[in-house]
């Protein structure tokens, strides 16, 4: 038997600024983080937009870039255990979870380069956590993966509180990568749009709480979590969506629910014309089995940008919101979809019938996939 694990505490730093309500009034009202670059305008890019920390949440635009993910990493763990009750740091230890940490000095726009294990020591010297700390990069899945390795070990009574941190921030390197891929959308990103023309990237950070002590639940429990790996191509999905797909699957299963017992999809959305298309045909054929379409379902990158390995945390965030406001938010540039009709996705809010569970799903390079199940 294993053990249930709750959501003690919640933390986020986003191009919408510092705090987890700053993130949430964003997406749930339909703004945008996504403005013209700044601090990384002297990059040359196929993009003129970015979703950034604003100037001041963090540092000044002249401060060293190789400092943002650490900094960020650390602003939202204080906010998640500030929620958390101010937990003894001995009992806890650290999950960090990134796609890159420090690579800024690839391209020569930063002193040093890092790894995640670096910034994972570092955040735990911050706290004083007296668990040894961890580090877990799995490309943009990261976020969502780390969240489950988590949960995995207080469910088998390994730990009893453990905060998972994921932390990116858009450097050159990034930028170069995406844009030699012809990944970047010159504009705000238009996830399962027809016009969409690729992805819109944006610095972020966030951090979770979790436990195994109900009593100091925030009134939400991962309830199950899957994993597997397209194994197809280096940065391409399986065109027929079956990793994603068969993550979902093993998700709600070990949640021991149904597909019908999902209430919402948060999803990977990146906006390539790829991904999108493959994302909404998994998701799509898994829920043909027990119905017409999917549960509601929305993204957040075309307001937030993609953070990265910061993603799957700080998007499960949103997830569970959506729990907590009984609301999908809008899919922001969604027009006319011409993806897999079967996945709901809608261009604005709606309003939930039930609100029990939600299902988030992420994807990254190399074909990884995660999916995870909130519920309240």
């Amino acid at each position: 038997m294993r053990r249930p694990v709750f959501v003690a505490g919640r933390g986020a730093v986003t191009g919408f600024g510092a705090g987890l309500d700053a993130l949430c009034e964003g997406i749930f009202s339909g703004q945008t983080a996504l403005r013209t670059r700044r601090r990384t305008a002297a990059f040359r890019a196929e993009t003129e937009v970015c979703g950034e920390f604003p100037e001041g949440t963090i540092c000044n635009v002249e401060e060293p870039e190789r400092d943002l993910p650490l900094r960020a990493a650390i602003m939202a763990t204080e906010e998640a255990l500030a929620e958390a009750g101010q937990p003894d740091p001995m009992t806890i230890g650290v999950v960090l979870a990134t796609t890159k940490g420090d690579m800024s000095g690839i391209c020569g726009s930063g002193a040093g380069l890092g790894s995640p294990m670096r910034l994972g020591v570092l955040v735990s010297q911050a706290f004083g956590f007296g668990a040894r700390p961890t580090a877990l990069s799995c490309a943009c899945a990261s976020g969502v993966l780390g969240l489950a390795s988590a949960a995995r070990r207080i469910a088998s009574g390994e730990c009893e509180r453990l905060v998972v941190v994921a932390a990116d921030a858009v450097n050159e390197f990034i930028l170069r990568g995406f844009g030699g891929l012809g990944a970047l959308d010159p504009g705000a990103c238009r996830p399962f749009d027809r016009e969409r023309r690729g992805v819109s990237l944006g610095d972020g950070a966030g951090a979770v709480v979790l436990t195994a002590h109900e009593s100091e639940s925030v009134g939400v429990r991962i309830s199950g979590y899957g994993g597997a790996n397209d194994a197809c191509h280096i940065t391409g999905p399986d065109y027929d969506g079956l990793g994603v797909g068969l993550a979902a699957r093993r998700a709600v299963e070990h949640a021991g629910l149904k597909l019908e017992d999902i209430d919402a999809l948060q999803l990977h959305a990146t906006g390539t014309r790829s991904n999108d298309s493959s994302e909404a045909i998994g998701l799509g054929d898994l829920w043909a089995e027990v119905a017409d379409a999917t549960p509601p379902a929305f993204g957040s990158k075309g307001q937030t940008g993609h953070t990265l390995g910061a993603a799957g945390v700080i998007e499960s965030l949103l997830a569970i919101e959506c729990l907590e406001r009984m609301t999908v938010p809008a899919n922001l540039g969604l027009r006319q979809s011409d993806c897999d009709q079967r996945l709901d996705v809608r261009g604005h809010a709606r309003p939930l019938r039930r609100t029990r569970h939600a299902l988030k799903v992420a994807s990254g390079f190399g074909g990884v996939q995660g999916a995870m199940v909130f519920s309240a």
